[in-house]
């Protein structure tokens, strides 16, 4: 995990020291958006921008990460007198801190690094590390223990696509670009649902020092359709029908989501609201199948003549509809 205390993270974010995750969160989505590379095309100015947006975003939204990120900044030594560091002969190294008050030192240490404080006597504190520890590496990691044998990880970073109704019912490939700046092809898979995320191993933020780097996270966002709307697995349409077919009935053809097409038989009667149910043709998620669910709306004639009107209410009042 990258983390440089010389940047201002807050400042990045446009976010007060003080801010809350949620915050944090509304912020961070709101600049992402702005200088994501799919957006920006090109402008390496904000690429690089956006990779500190992405860097301050995963230190300050991780409650552990930003605590030793807000120790770094406000440096524990400053202020305590003078230290410096002499070997202390076969076995490893001491620390010697002149002057101040040092009687939490060793909680700063503890906080830091994981080592403890050991008495020096009057005059001063001593913390000692042994032999399988790097005085220099110790400060350089800043609290990690990970070995320089290991470089650290980079940054996952998460972005927010959004995709087609059909493609997110039927399945299919897209083309985004990742945290490197490099364009990637992903698969979707079919039945995915809103909100869901799909990870890529590797394309994330570059590790400092030639590490490992981090993983993509794609958050999917799925764009309305103008016909069908999905709950579950289940889609639901519309079909009209004019007012003599809802009272001599009708036979319809219904496309679906998958693009087939099936007859729907309208028996004569039938009421506006009136919802018929056609098995097996909603999302097919791995197993689950849904249904497709029909809803009939009524439509009646706007146009009709003086003469027409009156025959209609005749024959209205022949089979009873009015009086």
């Amino acid at each position: 995990m990258h983390m440089d205390p010389k940047k201002d993270y807050y400042k990045i974010l446009g976010v007060s020291e003080t801010a809350s995750e949620e915050e944090i969160k509304k912020a961070y989505r709101e600049l992402a958006k702005k200088y994501h590379p799919d957006r920006v095309g090109g402008d390496k100015a904000a690429e690089e921008k956006f990779k500190d947006i992405s860097e301050a975003y995963s230190v300050l939204s991780d409650p552990k990460k930003r605590k030793e990120y807000d120790m770094l900044r406000k440096n524990p030594f400053a202020g305590q007198g003078g230290f410096d560091f002499s070997g202390a002969g076969p076995g490893g190294y001491r620390v010697h801190f002149e002057g101040g008050d040092f009687n939490n030192i060793g909680d700063i240490f503890e906080n830091l690094f994981g080592f403890r404080q050991r008495a020096s006597g009057a005059g001063g504190a001593e913390t000692i590390f042994g032999d399988e520890f790097d005085l220099g590496d110790v400060f350089t990691r800043t609290g990690s223990r990970r070995k320089r044998s290991r470089p650290a990880r980079g940054q996952d970073v998460e972005v927010v696509i959004t995709i087609p109704f059909d493609m997110a019912a039927t399945g299919g490939e897209t083309v985004i670009t990742d945290a490197q700046g490099n364009r990637v092809k992903i698969k979707i898979p079919a039945g995915i649902e809103e909100g869901k995320r799909l990870r890529i191993r590797g394309r994330g933020a570059p590790a400092p020092g030639g590490g490992e780097a981090g993983d993509l996270y794609v958050k999917i966002h799925v764009a309305p359709h103008p016909v069908f709307e999905r709950k579950g697995n289940d889609i639901y349409s519309n079909l009209q029908i004019n007012v003599a077919e809802a009272i001599l009935g009708t036979e319809k053809e219904i496309r679906t989501v998958h693009g087939k097409k099936v007859k729907l038989k309208i028996p004569p009667g039938t009421d506006g609201g009136k919802i018929f149910r056609i098995p097996g043709m909603g999302i097919k998620n791995g197993k689950a199948k849904g249904d497709h669910y029909v809803r009939v709306l009524i439509t009646v004639p706007k146009n009709l003549s003086k003469e027409q009107l009156n025959e209609f209410k005749a024959w209205a009042k022949k089979v009873g509809l009015i009086q």
